[in-house]
């Protein structure tokens, strides 16, 4: 049973693939897109006509809610641990690939830092 002392061993590698799998995913479709309609295009992915439609707009203020909500608690658990530099990092992620690829980044650098952390003796 998991007492919360160690991380699950299937933890890290699971946050590394998905990781790994979502930068390759969303860069395959959004840098071709860019490299095709130009350096402008990329806001499409921020409104353009995804905001023209009920779904749409939906997808695009349920996906808002997700990152703010995330980069909140990530904010926290940033200053608590000293890692609000990695913290910038996926908040940057967020915007310039995605929150698929920001979220499991910073839980990643969170596992590490945890894990660093119980590998130090107790300091008196």
């Amino acid at each position: 049973m998991f007492d919360g002392t160690a991380a699950p061993s299937w933890r890290r590698p699971a946050l590394i693939a998905i990781l790994i799998a979502a930068f390759i995913g969303q860069n395959s479709i959004g840098v071709p897109y860019v490299r095709r309609n130009g350096p402008k295009s990329a806001l499409d992915f921020i409104s353009g006509d995804i905001l023209t439609t009920v779904p749409g707009r939906f997808a695009v203020v349920d996906l808002a809610f997700v990152v703010f909500a995330f980069h909140a608690w990530a904010f926290g658990e940033a200053r608590q641990l000293g890692i609000v530099r990695w913290w910038a990092v996926s908040f940057v992620l967020s915007f310039a690939v995605g929150i698929g690829t920001a979220i499991p980044f910073f839980l990643l650098v969170r596992d590490f830092t945890m894990g660093s952390r119980r590998l130090e003796p107790d300091r008196a």
